[in-house]
């Protein structure tokens, strides 16, 4: 099989994750993978095109029009429809921009149903999600879960060298990762009892002074440095308004990181067990679920030890194996 993967110019770091890790482990499974920048022609003789960064708003790619080969995609959500505004859009003029765009896309949908033979969805709220928005049949939508990396995001390495406990959050800066309620619930807690909190959120955009104990960073970090704050943290704090998986969720059980994530969608999902669960738009929820993290150390070792156990369950093999599954079962439908 020879697979042709779009690369966008564009392309958000967890759908870079996503699209290399596939596309290494298909290689070692057999599939000739020819990557292609969207800018680029499609590379001859490729028997099946796969888009792997469909997401939220953005415009399917317009080159796929005028393939003739079998197109695969992947939806990595659809929050924007979903959602309401201000969960999503930080002022009314980006609203604005927002509900514009999503029209196009929706717009766009309209062809590339006719054109796609296989919709992969990362989970099984996003397959639920992606059918009603886009309004596509159930037999062609393919749940598939991300992996994660096992030599890098592990329980087994030196912690940093903090020099104090501390609750843990990562995400790349969005309203909808909560994190203004993720601060709220921290700063209810007793100041002189509660860990740290540090939040690495590349591109925050809010106050950068939160009282004692907080720390926000705002660069980038290394997969090795991420999992090093994982492997030391009281607790991971991950109360997302909407994820379609949450690939922090599942990096920091393996990692041995209790976490504490929503009630609802794919962090559930993703948990199954190996969490506590609150409503994330209760910051009450969310500060009593940290304080618990605070008191209870046999309930903090019971979910470190099965969160270590369920991040067993994802791997990007896995994962590729049951992409490559898809792929072939579209050829040999055409």
């Amino acid at each position: 099989m020879k697979l042709a993967i779009l690369i966008r110019h564009q392309e958000p770091f967890s759908h870079r994750i996503y699209r290399e890790n596939i596309g290494r482990e298909l290689n070692t499974l057999g599939v000739e993978v020819l990557p292609f920048p969207e800018d680029h022609p499609l590379p001859k003789a490729c028997d099946l095109v796969w888009e792997p960064g469909l997401a939220g708003s953005r415009l399917p790619h317009p080159l796929l029009k005028n393939i003739q080969c079998p197109i695969v995609v992947t939806v990595h959500g659809a929050g924007p429809f979903t959602m309401k505004w201000g969960e999503i859009y930080p002022t009314f003029l980006q609203a604005l921009r927002g509900k514009i765009q999503e029209f196009r896309t929706l717009f766009a949908w309209r062809w590339l149903k006719k054109r796609v033979s296989a919709v992969i969805t990362v989970s099984e709220f996003g397959a639920r999600e992606t059918s009603r928005v886009f309004d596509l049949p159930q037999d062609i939508i393919y749940s598939i879960y991300h992996g994660v990396d096992h030599s890098i995001f592990h329980a087994h390495d030196k912690k940093p060298d903090t020099g104090s406990s501390y609750f843990l959050h990562v995400s790349q800066y969005k309203p909808k990762k909560n994190v203004d309620r993720i601060l709220a619930a921290y700063a209810t807690l007793p100041e002189d009892r509660r860990p740290d909190l540090i939040a690495i959120v590349p591109g925050y955009r809010g106050k950068m002074t939160h009282g004692r104990g907080v720390r926000i960073i705002t660069g980038k970090c290394s997969s090795a440095d991420l999992a090093a704050w994982y492997q030391g943290g009281t607790g991971f704090v991950f109360p997302s308004l909407h994820e379609t998986f949450g690939l922090p969720v599942l990096e920091a059980m393996a990692c041995g990181c209790p976490v504490i994530t929503s009630d609802g969608g794919a962090c559930a999902e993703v948990s199954g067990d190996a969490a506590l669960f609150v409503n994330p738009r209760s910051t009450g929820d969310i500060a009593q679920a940290m304080k618990r993290f605070m008191e209870d150390e046999p309930l903090r070792q019971l979910l470190r030890q099965k969160g270590i156990a369920r991040s067993q369950l994802f791997t990007w093999r896995k994962s590729a194996e049951k992409h490559r599954e898809v792929f072939e079962k579209v050829l040999r439908r055409s």
